[in-house]
């Protein structure tokens, strides 16, 4: 493979053939790449000159993101500026705010200078001479993952570089309004004392759902939603588990229960082709909150695509109870484009295999539990939080701004005495953990994994609304 020769690269070796005396043409001459020089109006494309033209593009940074500057890019969003073959690209940015940005070009190396003041401008210059669709981004630490970042696409977009990735396709019709699992939507405690039989309803369903506004993903999943419903039972119950898979599913399903002593979990008996049903039944010897799986290979992948929840196996003595009760858990979710990529995302395998994942997401989206989903309370109430991390890789560091947790029922222990006053529990991948809050004053408390890239640029973030009166003894923001 030949090294490709960036600008500035074969601008220092004409300007070489110059200090040598070499005759500058007007147009072409020489037989092949290595002998042949432009003259004036053209630039080297592949073995030929080719005529050039000047484009040109303006960029405002500002809020973590380009916005374009006239023409037909006016006020868009980290515009794609699509140039020809040979064109010589002029990308100039204007600061809109009091920060440090820069615009940075893969694969032709250039670059402007990083800016902090308000309406200070710099220009970056190149020939477009490879086809491809390559990347404009801000180069200072955090920017590009935060959003700062374009396409460059040169002439069809398809072509050959060592940076170029696949374009990201359109957007699919979704099969469900919403992938996230309604975080209220807790079975109630069982209220017994004697032990019974508890049948549970299952069926692995294939979906198109949007991961973020925008973007679509295919996801695996237990009933249509991520996570799969919560279940309940009491410890020494049989539970009869029926499971289906749906006829138009791709792919056979089955599902392990962390709750059950036997072989797989129940995954062996499970084990469903498209369109059939099986049903298997274990004793609940064991009180605790289980997570809940599909093992069928490649069992990470199932995972990953939505196929978890959790069941509660009530202790004999009830824990306390709580003025309302919530369900959440965790995922990552491996992709070939990062959060923001609008389209329909395509899992990568890659990605997977080295545990670096796209999106690490609350019930099953981006940023779930915001906007209109957040999920509010009353100040005076009590919340128990049902967490648990599907994974298939990720830890948790569950955390809730603004509050601390006034107990802990840790790795889903419900016997033990649970932990008090913590400020953030680590989850594992299988793990789950009962937490409760009380809220004392009104506050938007967000919940995240306090490994906050995970929050802030993958999607792990949420929050609760609390509504009622101040209560300035604990805490008095008046002066601000």
């Amino acid at each position: 493979m030949k090294p490709k020769l960036t600008y500035r690269m074969k601008n220092a070796i004409l300007m070489t053939v110059l200090m040598m005396g070499a005759p500058l043409l007007a147009g072409c001459s020489g037989g092949d790449r290595d002998n042949v020089y432009c003259g004036e109006g053209t630039n080297l494309v592949g073995n030929e000159c080719v005529g050039y033209n000047e484009v040109s593009f303006f960029l405002r940074g500002e809020s973590m993101t380009y916005f374009g500057v006239g023409g037909v890019i006016d006020e868009v969003e980290n515009p794609d500026l699509e140039v020809q073959v040979g064109d010589r690209v002029s990308i100039t940015l204007i600061m809109g705010e009091v920060n440090l940005h820069d615009i940075s070009v893969e694969y032709f190396n250039v670059a402007t200078a990083k800016l902090s003041a308000l309406d200070d401008r710099d220009s970056l210059t190149f020939i477009a001479d490879a086809e491809g669709t390559f990347a404009y981004y801000c180069s200072v630490p955090g920017h590009r993952a935060g959003g700062m970042t374009g396409n460059i696409i040169v002439g069809t977009g398809q072509g050959w570089s060592e940076s170029v990735e696949a374009q990201i396709g359109p957007a699919l019709d979704v099969d469900t309004d919403d992938i996230a699992r309604d975080p209220l939507d807790v079975p109630p405690p069982t209220g017994r004392s004697e032990v019974s039989e508890v049948h549970i309803y299952m069926e692995a369903v294939e979906v198109v759902a949007q991961i973020e506004e925008g973007t679509t993903f295919t996801y695996w999943t237990y009933n249509g939603t991520v996570p799969g419903p919560m279940f309940r039972a009491r410890v020494g119950d049989t539970v009869f588990v029926h499971f289906s898979n749906h006829e138009d599913s791709t792919m056979h399903h089955n599902v392990d229960f962390h709750a059950v002593t036997g072989q797989g979990g129940g995954a062996a008996a499970t084990e469903s082709a498209p369109g059939t049903t099986s049903t298997f039944s274990f004793k609940a010897m064991h009180p605790g909150l289980f997570v809940y799986h599909c093992a069928t290979p490649d069992i990470p992948t199932h995972i990953s695509k939505g196929m978890y929840g959790m069941i509660m196996i009530e202790p004999e003595n009830p824990l306390p109870t709580v003025d309302k009760e919530i369900y959440i858990m965790q995922g990552d979710i491996y992709t070939k484009w990062r959060p923001g990529s609008a389209g329909h995302q395509e899992f990568d395998d890659n990605a997977l295999f080295d545990e670096m994942p796209t999106y690490v997401v609350f019930n099953g989206k981006f940023a779930t539990f915001t906007g209109e989903s957040t999920i509010e309370a009353e100040v005076g109430e009590t919340m128990r939080i049902y967490f648990g991390v599907g994974g298939p890789n990720t830890v948790s560091s569950f955390h809730l701004i603004g509050e601390i947790f006034d107990s802990v029922y840790n790795l889903g222990d419900l016997v033990s005495a649970p932990l008090q006053s913590v400020q953030t529990v680590l989850v594992a991948p299988g793990g789950a953990v009962v937490v409760d809050v009380t809220f004392d004053v009104p506050a938007n408390y967000i919940l995240v994994d306090h490994s906050l890239t995970r929050a802030f640029h993958k999607g792990a973030v949420g929050i609760i609304s609390v509504t009622g009166s101040e209560d300035p003894t604990i805490i008095d923001d008046s002066e601000n």
